[in-house]
């Protein structure tokens, strides 16, 4: 058990010096456009960024290096590109922000320890963007857990289309509101003599019950409040195939009331 132990805790202490390793790396990454000009400036005699080239390196590796924090940050739920290329561009504009700052704040001797300073507040501030990017899109935390995402199925008391009422029942969250999930229903009643539903793998997210099951689609979603989820994690992700074919024929969304 002792063994154990250690082996986790010397697990633990190398990722957590991997992670750390990463985010000096991004930090310099984004500190680049500052860090460079110092160090040319600081050379006998001085020397300065000229030239495409140059400038498409100092200028260029920042911008990967947000759009590559945005991506990472933004992996676990399905995001339009623009939503993307915005996370990117506020990663960049916060990050050269925090950059000059340091730059101002530790205005060391040694350039070193001056790049030391502005690529440690960029790389902070690049890791609180993904903290604050994994935090929306979870959409805050609610008392049952994480609010649903689209592309998850999770339980829920999912009203009736056609009366009053409503039955717990699996569901395929389409779109997340300020208050409420809009959803599609899973059925485990044979539906394949309907041109609304379709038949839905199992594979992910039902792995007990052995049942098959059915989603209704190019049906306007229902909406369920986030306190009607019955459990404070999705059961899993909807197969590819069958989120592909829900989105291509998802009607238009009627405007939404927080």
């Amino acid at each position: 058990m002792a063994r154990r132990t250690n082996t986790s805790c010397l697990g633990m202490a190398v990722k957590g010096y991997l992670l750390l390793n990463l985010w000096v790396a991004v930090g310099y990454a984004l500190a680049l456009p500052v860090t460079l000009p110092d160090l040319m400036a600081s050379q006998d005699p001085p020397l300065h960024v000229q030239g495409p080239v140059q400038y498409a390196v100092v200028y260029g590796i920042p911008v990967a290096a947000a759009v590559g924090v945005a991506l990472f940050a933004s992996r676990r739920r399905p995001v339009a590109r623009w939503v993307v290329g915005a996370r990117a561009a506020g990663v960049l504009v916060l990050g050269q922000i925090a950059a000059h700052w340091a730059a101002a704040r530790f205005d060391a001797p040694e350039w070193s320890a001056r790049a030391m300073a502005q690529c440690g507040a960029a790389g902070l501030t690049a890791y609180l963007c993904r903290v604050a990017v994994r935090w929306w899109d979870n959409g805050g935390l609610t008392s049952g857990g994480r609010r649903p995402g689209p592309g998850e199925i999770w339980h829920a008391a999912v009203p009736f289309r056609d009366t009053e009422g409503s039955k717990e029942r699996y569901c395929v969250v389409m779109r997340s509101r300020p208050h409420y999930a809009e959803v599609l229903k899973i059925t485990s009643q044979n539906k394949d003599h309907r041109h609304d539903h379709i038949q839905m793998p199992s594979d992910g997210w039902d792995l007990t019950s052995g049942k098959d099951h059915w989603v209704e689609i190019g049906l306007q979603p229902l909406r369920v409040p986030y306190q009607d989820f019955t459990d404070g994690r999705p059961k899993g992700r909807c197969p590819r195939s069958v989120w592909r074919r829900l989105q291509s024929q998802h009607p238009a969304p009627t405007a939404s009331r927080a």
